[in-house]
């Protein structure tokens, strides 16, 4: 057999190692061995001595290793399981409780005597309580009712305890103006209890009951026009003759007088007086007192002071804002009415607000003092409270107190 080929003696390893897994047969032995022959050797030598020259090494059988079969075993598919969003828990924000705000109280009030709110809504209050252009906390209004005033000289009737002295009408004159206290009308008082609307910060509202056309033009009417003040009239309609009608409209003309309702022909409403009594009572005036004013009234003071639930009831009906009696309970401020047990029963304070009686002569102003400078001072102090209180339940901003109160009163 002739030499194998150098080319193939000089295969590579790589192509060699080939051959060698795959050829077991003798004659990739002879292949071998004519590889590895020296090339000087005899060529005539036959294949049988060549082979008696060769130890071989222990025949193996040629086990056929079937090479792993990789059976395509089917990946299993994973089919992502889709992931939720989070689903948002109801989980409840907690609030908390809003503490009721501090309620301004005193001391000066009589036995009995509390203090009545009517806005209910915290958010609203306080809105209007500490509003730029509102009033600033502490003013007060002094309603005061007067009757009778007897000339100088004169000493007061056995029995008569509703007027006063001249003398003791200069001294209430004189204390009120030398302690900045300044009239409003009823209109003025009404914007200013529901509103907060701005009024000077003493305040004082005269009432003059009944008919007293002289009283109004010897006394008050010089004093309301020495100290720019006006004079509100509680005027009664029945048997008013055009005498005095002319009267009352000249000094209307004025431009001091404030004219309000007192009722039709002056019943004292009690619990027996009729529904239909009462409807004469509070509706008939206002027409009339148009007719001869020019301007529809917005209180009504209750005859004698008396008043009923209906009563009250048929007075708002009627468009009436405000209601006086005739209890001497203390000075009005925004939100915070003086009331008795009578009062309280008929739970509406705008329509039942009290007046103290000008023979208490300047002790109502001097109270009226003392409360407002001590609400205001309270005010001051409770104003972080009051505002944090508005930022979280009322999301907003109080303005600053400066800007309010830029120089709070001193206690008295």
């Amino acid at each position: 057999m002739a030499a194998p080929s150098r080319h193939f003696c000089n295969l590579k390893p790589f192509t060699r190692l080939h051959i060698q897994q795959g050829l077991f047969s003798l004659t990739f032995l002879l292949f071998l061995v004519g590889c590895n022959a020296p090339t000087t050797q005899n060529p005539t030598a036959s294949p049988s001595a060549i082979l008696a020259t060769l130890t071989l090494p222990p025949s193996r059988t040629a086990t056929s290793t079937p090479s792993p079969t990789w059976t395509a075993s089917a990946t299993p598919t994973i089919t992502p399981t889709p992931t939720l969003s989070p689903t948002p828990t109801a989980s409840a924000t907690i609030t908390p409780t809003p503490a009721p705000l501090l309620a301004f109280t005193s001391r000066l009030l009589r036995g009995g005597v509390k203090p009545a709110v009517y806005l209910n809504e915290p958010c609203e209050y306080l809105h209007l309580r500490w509003s730029r252009e509102g009033s600033a906390p502490g003013t007060v209004v002094v309603p005061i009712m007067f009757h009778g005033i007897r000339a100088a000289g004169k000493e007061l009737l056995e029995g008569d305890e509703t007027s006063i002295t001249e003398e003791q009408f200069q001294s209430f004159v004189w204390f009120a103006s030398q302690n900045g206290y300044q009239t409003i009308t009823a209109a003025q008082l009404s914007d200013f209890l529901h509103t907060n609307a701005p009024i000077p910060p003493r305040s004082m509202i005269l009432i003059i009951d009944d008919r007293r056309p002289g009283t109004v033009e010897n006394y008050l009417l010089p004093a309301a026009n020495q100290n720019d003040w006006t004079i509100t009239l509680g005027w009664l309609i029945g048997n008013t003759n055009e005498g005095l009608w002319a009267w009352m409209e000249r000094l209307n003309a004025t431009g001091r007088l404030d004219v309000q309702s007192h009722g039709y022909n002056h019943v004292y409403i009690t619990e027996r007086t009729t529904e239909e009594v009462i409807r004469e009572e509070i509706f008939n005036p206002i027409a009339v007192l148009e007719q001869h004013f020019g301007r529809r009234p917005v209180a009504f003071i209750w005859p004698g002071g008396n008043f009923t639930s209906l009563a009250v009831s048929i007075a708002q009906e009627s468009g009436y804002q405000l209601g006086f009696t005739a209890f001497s309970r203390g000075p009005l401020m925004f939100n915070w009415i003086p009331q008795g047990e009578e009062e309280r029963a008929v739970a509406n304070p705008l329509m039942t607000l009290p007046r103290s009686w000008s023979t208490d002569q300047t002790l109502p102003l001097d109270i009226g003092i003392q409360i407002g400078a001590a609400a205001q001072a309270e005010a001051v102090q409770n104003y972080p409270q009051e505002a944090a209180y508005y930022h979280m339940y009322c999301s907003g901003e109080l303005p600053p107190l400066e800007d309010i109160l830029p120089t709070p009163a001193p206690i008295p």
